[in-house]
């Protein structure tokens, strides 16, 4: 039987009985390959319309909400058949649709808050000017049975803040997939951002985003009953645009979900504000927030706003460095009552 010799220096050769016979053999390499010839990309047979082919390169994997979008994006696009621009639309609606009781909730505890909103501040200012731990208690009592007689759910009020971990899970996923890329993003776009791997060219998708983000905020927030003073408006006002300079280098992917996203939450808007909609769904109406009689009135302008908080920190700080004066006292004035190993209680 012949026996192969492997791994040997090439052109070398085998003396048997005298006779040179060639011997198969492989170069043997005395350096690494560069990373530059080294593919790094994990190699698939599937395609993007089968269910696992994020799973073969490495993506929709755990239970994190980046894994989880992923999944919903994959199963979405296999099941429907849309391009990948539709699938991102599909998918966002789709949870939103999903999302939307709890905004209806929010909503519905926003106005039962506005409603009595001037014997909560009252409340509210007893608790923080209270000289006494009693005191506290009591304005903290008489807040707690306003908000059960009148069905108020602090924790109702923070259903929207579901959405975040969602909208995170979206924004890596969808830019991991064009990163990748993913088989048929780079033509699975729609108009003008035909390639969903590129930017927006025209910067349409940031600028759509922006607009109706600015008319959520003059409409009220995304539960329509938001209780936002003037000068907030205007912030929340120049941020939209401000945004459009920070996600100009974004994918065309991950814009377009920002834009269809800003999109629905512009409708679930109107809906929550239609009074038609709040009496079918027994919801109550919803009224803007009630003044405490004789109360101040908010900041009108930015400057006022930020001139405000900047005196309530100041007369915080002063107060809690009395309170921490005090209590400096009062441990001197025991230390220096010590008689015989005892302190002298007064």
């Amino acid at each position: 039987m012949a026996v192969s010799v492997l791994f040997v220096r090439f052109n070398s050769t085998q003396n048997t009985g005298g006779s040179e016979t060639p011997v198969i053999a492989e170069e043997i390499k005395d350096s690494l390959p560069s990373f530059d010839q080294v593919d790094v990309n994990p190699v698939s047979d599937m395609t993007s319309d089968q269910i696992g082919y994020l799973d073969s390169i490495g993506m929709a994997q755990g239970w994190g909400p980046t894994a989880i979008v992923e999944n919903i994006l994959e199963m979405t696009h296999v099941y429907t058949g849309l391009p990948w621009w539709g699938t991102i639309v599909a998918a966002t609606v789709g949870i939103r649709i999903l999302m939307f009781p709890l905004y209806m909730k929010a909503s519905a505890n926003a106005a039962k808050t506005n409603k009595v909103k001037p014997l909560l501040d009252q409340a509210l200012a007893e608790m923080k000017s209270a000289e006494t731990p009693q005191e506290q208690y009591l304005a903290m009592a008489n807040r707690k049975k306003i908000m059960k007689e009148n069905d108020i759910h602090t924790v109702h009020q923070l259903f929207p803040v579901v959405q975040l971990p969602i909208a995170y899970g979206f924004f890596q996923a969808l830019r991991k997939m064009a990163n990748y890329p993913v088989d048929g993003f780079s033509t699975g776009g729609y108009a003008w951002f035909q390639d969903l791997t590129q930017v927006d060219p025209y910067l349409g998708l940031q600028c759509i985003a922006a607009a109706v983000v600015i008319g959520i905020v003059r409409s009220g927030g995304e539960t329509g009953s938001s209780a936002m003073n003037k000068p907030m408006k205007k912030i929340m006002t120049i941020l939209p645009l401000a945004s459009i300079l920070i996600t100009k280098n974004f994918s065309a992917a991950v814009v377009l979900y920002f834009a269809v996203n800003s999109v629905i939450s512009f409708v679930q808007t109107t809906i929550l504000r239609n009074s038609a909609f709040r009496r079918l769904t027994n919801m109550p109406s919803n009224i803007p927030p009630q003044q405490v009689p004789g109360a101040p009135k908010g900041p009108e302008t930015i400057s006022e706003m930020f001139h405000l908080f900047t005196e309530k920190s100041k007369d915080s700080a002063i107060k809690q460095a009395r309170k921490t004066n005090d209590k400096l006292e009062a441990i001197e004035r025991r230390k220096a009552s010590v008689k015989g190993n005892f302190i002298k209680r007064h």
